[in-house]
């Protein structure tokens, strides 16, 4: 039997770009080792086997930190 190396065709990702939008304008963009998930108006996501909405979200920063704040509406 006869073994040969794998060569990837594309190289590791090694960073990934999270876009952060309010409409259609880019608020903020950020490079992370991980994806960060995005949720937006209108997705819904499970919490504790509890359904939620997402109704609406906002950002805020300060001198260390971006955050997004997420209000859910429980279906």
């Amino acid at each position: 039997m006869q073994l040969s190396k794998y060569e990837p065709e594309f190289p590791p990702v090694e960073y990934f770009i999270t876009r952060f939008f309010v409409d259609n304008q880019c608020l903020f963009e950020q490079e992370t080792k991980v994806p960060l998930p995005t949720l937006i108006k209108g997705d819904s996501i499970e919490i504790f086997d509890i359904s939620y909405n997402v109704d609406k979200r906002e950002f805020g920063f300060n001198e260390d930190a971006f955050f997004t704040v997420y209000y859910l509406k429980q279906v």
